[in-house]
C-alpha cells in the first residue's frame, strides 16, 4: 500500500485528531518501502507508530483501524471486524512493541 505521512494525517483528521509528534509515523512510513517485508509487517509497523506511541491527539485506534482495513481491501483479504477492533484496543492497552506479535496479531483477523 502507497501511503504517505499527508496521507495518514488526513485520515486521522477526519477521527479530529493532530499530530502530536512524528518520529515514530516517518519511521513506519519509511518501513512501507522495504520491499523484503510482508504486508502484515508492514501493516504492524504502522500500528505499533499508532497504536503504542499515540503520535496524534485523538482517533488514534480508529486510525489504525481504517488502515488495516485499507490495507486488506487494497490485498483482496477478509477482516474480521470484531477481532480486529479488539486487537487494536489490546495491543494500545498492553503496550505491544514488538512487530513480529503485532504482525501475528493482525494475521488472525486479516485473512
Amino acid at each position: 500500500m502507497k501511503i504517505s505521512k499527508e496521507d495518514l494525517l488526513r485520515i486521522n483528521e477526519r477521527f479530529g485528531g493532530t499530530l502530536r509528534s512524528s518520529s515514530s509515523v516517518d519511521f513506519a512510513i519509511e518501513m512501507q518501502k522495504n520491499l523484503k517485508l510482508s504486508f502484515y509487517t508492514k501493516l504492524a509497523y504502522l500500528w505499533r507508530a499508532i497504536l503504542v506511541d499515540h503520535p496524534f491527539t485523538d482517533g488514534n485506534k480508529r486510525t489504525a483501524v481504517f488502515l488495516a482495513y485499507s490495507f486488506a481491501d487494497e490485498n483482496k483479504k477478509q477482516v474480521n471486524r470484531d477481532l480486529l477492533v479488539y486487537q487494536s484496543i489490546s495491543i494500545a492497552k498492553n503496550n505491544i512493541i514488538n512487530v513480529r506479535q503485532i504482525a501475528w496479531r493482525l494475521k488472525t483477523c486479516i485473512y
